[in-house]
């Protein structure tokens, strides 16, 4: 009866200790503490790697409140009240108030970033087949990473990013007018954007459609984005017979400005590969390799 006993109170004792839904089943241990989040982290549903459900991102930069912790877990609180699990090696304790963020949002605006993007580390690029390409114009102010500390280089991107990268590589910023007026129906001059698309206008770097629009929020193919790339660099427009985008292909070819995953299926010479959408490493890539070349645009 005394051996039933202990061993009733040893199931009771054992049941008081929170465990945590994760892999391993560690016990969970309340904490209490802000932490700045150091490299950008998935926010879980559970502790656990495998198996588990991405809820949200917890930013660069942004304090999080700690909460719990277990075994290479903690759990957190974002400042939208949001909780979930990220690993330890994520984040570190700090001073700061809970939901403050120690990005300085002054820069943001000297760099003529998006409001929706800052500065990260991204995280996402180590190893990527242009990382060369995306540091060079990171560290020359020309792309940014998002707010989760990542640079998400093999997502698309639409025709006003690409045309953001494209003037910021080609020209100063003295060259284009930071106010500019509405210069296609859907582009406003309040949009982050219109200073570059209507600069892009009035130097006849694009066009726009036949019914006064210019899509900004349309992906952008291959094609489009090496015209528009080569002639911001200076390269006469000539596109003779053929597809309209055949001469800047067999041009890029030439220079060697074609990001090398793309001319490894070019190999067999079928140009409708450019009508496939670029990615924001090749883009970067065809960009570096544009503004590295020293000797001119002479045929």
């Amino acid at each position: 009866m005394k051996k039933l006993l202990l061993l009733v109170l040893a199931v009771i004792s054992f049941s008081s200790v929170a465990v945590a839904s994760d892999c391993f089943n560690d016990p969970v241990y309340d904490l209490d503490w802000n932490a700045v989040v150091t490299t950008g982290a998935f926010v879980r549903d559970v502790a656990c790697m495998e198996g588990s459900v991405v809820k949200t991102t917890a930013a660069l930069h942004s304090v999080v409140h700690v909460i719990a912790e277990t075994d290479g877990w903690y759990k957190v609180e974002l400042s939208n009240g949001t909780t979930g699990w990220v690993g330890q090696w994520l984040i570190e304790k700090t001073n700061q108030g809970f939901n403050e963020n120690v990005v300085d949002m002054d820069t943001l605006v000297d760099v003529n970033v998006d409001e929706n993007e800052y500065i990260g580390d991204m995280y996402d690029i180590y190893g990527h087949l242009y990382e060369g390409s995306i540091w060079s114009l990171f560290n020359d102010g020309i792309i940014h990473g998002y707010s989760d500390g990542g640079f998400k280089p093999d997502s698309t991107l639409n025709r006003a990013e690409l045309l953001k990268i494209v003037i910021e590589a080609a020209y100063t910023s003295d060259e284009f007018d930071d106010s500019s007026d509405a210069c296609f129906s859907d582009v406003k001059s309040a949009d982050w954007f219109s200073k570059y698309v209507c600069y892009a206008k009035k130097n006849n770097i694009v066009k726009g459609y036949s019914n006064g629009t210019f899509l900004p929020a349309s992906e952008i193919t291959i094609a489009e984005a090496l015209k528009i790339s080569m002639i911001s660099f200076g390269l006469q427009q000539d596109e003779g017979d053929g597809f309209w985008y055949e001469y800047y292909v067999d041009t890029a070819e030439h220079f060697n400005f074609i990001p090398s995953d793309i001319i490894a299926l070019y190999g067999d010479s079928d140009l409708s590969i450019f009508n496939n959408k670029i990615t924001r490493g090749q883009m970067a890539n065809l960009i570096d390799l544009i503004r590295k070349y020293d000797g001119g645009f002479d045929l």
